[in-house]
């Protein structure tokens, strides 16, 4: 069966009740429903919404940009680095025996939406779960124009790129070691943060 985005956003958005809210009432519903999709493996919208059920920043974003655009709500792309050591993260011993092996900059994507003249940055990266091991997760109380970004310290920023082939761009300036530490990283983070979903 082949995924039909706009028809899987819509009943997303008519199953959780947006669509009877008023503007404000869609934007923080809307925003706070995505974030709390648990993070793992899911990088489009099809594997986030339908079939793993998960989203990384890459995915989550991309459901949630879609939901703003559904509710016509202007959006557009960030994209930064940063360094999974600066983190906050209570990392198991076996997950920082990699990051100590050497740093990378890693590439790390959200959204931003229109306020009046502003620009208004909104990362819905990690579910509410992850909270207690140190990952910045999105406020439940968020009140539609306070930013939040999930990541402490951004090294590099770029606003508007088109997310999808920057991301790759940066992935391929790594050369293959750091490449090969990174993909490590990412499969032992993920697989330690489904226990931490699963377990809490």
């Amino acid at each position: 069966m082949i995924f039909n985005k706009k028809k899987e956003i819509k009943n997303y958005l008519q199953q959780n009740g947006i669509l009877k809210l008023n503007k404000l009432e869609q934007l923080i519903k809307v925003t706070k429903i995505v974030s709390c999709i648990p993070w793992g493996e899911g990088r489009t919208i099809e594997e986030t919404l339908v079939t793993k059920k998960v989203g990384t920043c890459t995915g989550k974003h991309l459901v949630l940009q879609a939901c703003y655009d559904e509710l016509g709500i202007t959006n557009q792309s960030v994209v930064c680095t940063f360094h999974w050591i600066d983190e906050s993260i209570k990392y198991p011993q076996h997950i920082k025996d990699i990051l100590n092996k050497g740093v990378w900059e890693h590439g790390h994507n959200f959204v931003q939406i229109k306020k009046g003249n502003q620009w208004i940055d909104v990362d819905i990266n990690y579910n509410p779960k992850l909270a207690p091991y140190g990952f910045r997760t999105f406020p439940q109380n968020w009140d539609g124009q306070t930013p939040f970004i999930a990541v402490k310290k951004i090294i590099r920023r770029w606003d508007n790129p088109n997310m999808l082939n920057f991301k790759k761009e940066l992935i391929d300036s790594l050369d293959q070691i750091i490449k090969e530490r990174r993909g490590r990283f990412l499969k032992e983070l993920i697989s330690w943060a489904n226990t931490l979903n699963k377990n809490i």
